[in-house]
């Protein structure tokens, strides 16, 4: 499953740990305060750096730790996070075609030599994690300052690192090799190992994560740690998206006669790690602040982890999670360089949103025409954003000259360093509301980072969970649709009580999903989380009908071969890469997509 080019040369492996590796971390910043770090500058000769001498001690493993952690901002493993999420959504469309390989994708020819469909990236994080995992029982035998309560944590670390990656495939490709073996040599590296199904993949990575999810660390002692490193609200939040997704897989008929009561299941520990990561975060919150509310002026108003954007000056929630970063909001972000200025994710954004800052000019994307409008009341069929949403602004560059009918193309989240609005009651009115874009990050230098998971999230997920697993008239459902208000109410501050949603709009489950996914839509626009979202939404319902018909807005033509090509749940999952199939034999590729297919798109 790795390509010969990319297999685990454990030389390499050792030197890149031994040397390069802490060069790279002073950098990342993830050891600027912790001193027990100081061993992993220790320089080796590499005629010394073999397999067995590496994994000698507590700096070792912590090195190869550590490796993990680099692997997920190398340029090939990062974009994946967004390109697979994201550009197959309605969200967006291509403005220009000159990356032909993006173009194609988009436009559902997906065919199997098309190389974003590589994910020998993933695999090499994969690769890391399992080595690691296997050498530090030994480390502890070894080390005497390494006890095994020190290394569960670190365990911990590892096995959610590799559960995230092992998420990310079978959201994309559905059936994926689950490799859990490791070598110091490269014997066995390229062993054919056949698919799983999802089912197996997902419940091998949530037991796995269930064993060992309350070892994880809930304080490093500083934020940059406890937000670029794994923490126990992290596992636990990966294991609430991950039994979601099992859920959505276990709700049709078929599935429900071969995992009876699965899905409810799945659904009751959503909820309940929801709860969890949920009062931590308001625990965290009252340690930093000694309040146990999120700026709210009342206490008693706020049993939500959601920072307020009070008044109609500074978003304060935009500013926090995308400008400053490592927000008390954040639960898991990957930490790119704040020193050397230059973000593998960002910029190739820019590339593709905006040319220069604002500018989209020159960009690949541009926002879906669903998005060309903006409605006098929320939560409109025809429109994603409504008149008193500072998310609006958050997510696209209004400029100047801008008016209340100009289209809303340039993608400016996590370009914009900050935002802010002199008034917000009505963001059509340009006269009287003006908007403030700071810090605008360049190619040249950027220092943001990549958020995977955020209190919206577990808000969000755990509405879902509610909506999926009670009947209509149960009073759980207006507790969730409380969760989705309360995300929506914060980038709202200016709504008047008339134009506010409401719960008698949204008391059937069916209803109230539509609202959750058309607020996840709005709060995570750009963050490679919209196409995941809609492959969910098809999966539980065993159908794509509606996933499908929620992309109608994207395609100006051959609509109706696309919808065709579109039509059974496989079609939702890429094909696996013509050079993986070379290299790992054992693959069987997804029957659904052919090389000589092709669809256009104006």
């Amino acid at each position: 499953m790795f390509h010969s080019n990319q297999k685990l040369d454990m030389k390499k492996y050792n030197i890149y740990n031994k040397i390069i590796l802490p060069g790279c971390l002073g950098v990342l910043g993830l050891l600027s305060s912790c001193s027990a770090f100081d061993d992993f500058l220790t320089v080796y000769p590499t005629n010394q750096i073999t397999g067995e001498q590496f994994w000698e001690d507590k700096a070792d493993l912590e090195s190869g730790l550590f490796a993990c952690y680099k692997q997920l901002t190398t340029t090939d493993f990062s974009r994946r996070l967004y390109v697979w999420g994201e550009t197959r959504s309605d969200n967006v469309i291509a403005r220009n075609t000159s990356n032909q390989n993006l173009v194609d994708l988009m436009n559902a020819n997906l065919l199997p030599d098309n190389s974003w469909y590589d994910w020998s990236s993933i695999y090499k994080e994969i690769g890391f994690c399992n080595l690691a995992l296997s050498k530090g029982p030994e480390v502890v035998a070894k080390d005497a300052s390494l006890s095994q309560d020190d290394w569960l944590p670190m365990e911990t670390e590892l096995k959610t690192l590799r559960a995230l990656s092992y998420f990310y495939l079978v959201r994309t490709f559905r059936e994926v090799p689950l490799n859990l073996s490791s070598s110091d040599t490269d014997d066995g590296v390229r062993n054919p190992v056949p698919q799983s199904s999802a089912e197996a993949v997902l419940t091998y990575c949530i037991n796995d994560l269930e064993s060992c999810k309350d070892h994880g660390m809930t304080n490093y002692g500083n934020s940059v740690d406890n937000k670029g490193r794994i923490t126990k609200d992290a596992t636990y939040t990966l294991l609430a998206d991950m039994y979601l997704w099992r859920a959505a897989k276990n709700s049709s008929a078929d599935s429900v006669a071969k995992y009876p009561g699965e899905a409810q299941a799945d659904y009751q520990k959503v909820i309940e790690l929801c709860d969890a990561v949920i009062a931590n975060k308001i625990a965290e919150y009252t340690r930093e602040h000694e309040t146990n509310y999120y700026g709210y002026s009342d206490a008693s108003l706020t049993p939500l982890p959601l920072l307020l954007n009070v008044g109609q000056t500074d978003d304060i929630s935009y500013n926090s999670l995308f400008g400053t970063k490592n927000s008390l909001e954040s639960i898991f972000e990957i930490e790119f360089s704040s020193t050397g200025g230059y973000n593998k994710i960002v910029p190739y954004f820019m590339g593709y949103y905006v040319n220069g800052k604002y500018s989209n000019a020159n960009a690949i994307l541009q926002a879906s025409a669903i998005f060309n409008e903006i409605s006098d009341q929320p939560n409109d069929d025809a429109d994603v954003f409504s008149k008193t949403d500072l998310r609006c602004f958050e997510t696209f560059y209004r400029s100047d000259s801008w008016t209340s009918t100009s289209a809303l193309s340039a993608i400016i989240k996590y370009v914009a360093g900050g935002v802010n609005t002199s008034e917000s009651s009505d963001i059509t009115n340009t006269s009287n509301c003006r908007v403030t874009y700071s810090s605008g990050r360049t190619e040249d230098y950027c220092d943001a980072n990549w958020i995977v998971y955020r209190a919206s999230d577990v808000l969000l997920m755990k509405a879902e969970a509610i909506a999926c697993l009670y009947a209509e008239g149960a009073p759980e459902l207006e507790e969730a649709f409380n969760l989705v208000k309360a995300v929506f109410d914060r980038s709202n501050p200016s709504i008047t009580a008339i134009d506010e949603i409401k719960y008698e709009d949204y008391e059937t489950p069916s209803a109230l999903l539509d609202l959750i996914y058309k607020e996840r839509q709005r709060e995570f626009y750009g963050e490679g989380k919209r196409w995941f979202d809609l492959v969910r939404k098809a999966e539980r319902e065993a159908s794509t009908t509606n996933a499908v018909a929620l992309l109608s807005s994207k395609f100006t033509s051959n609509s109706s071969s696309i919808k065709a090509k579109l039509a059974t749940l496989p079609s939702l999952y890429s094909p696996i890469y013509r050079d993986e199939m070379k290299v790992n034999t054992a693959l069987k590729q997804n029957p659904v997509w052919t090389s000589n297919e092709t669809s256009s798109r104006n």
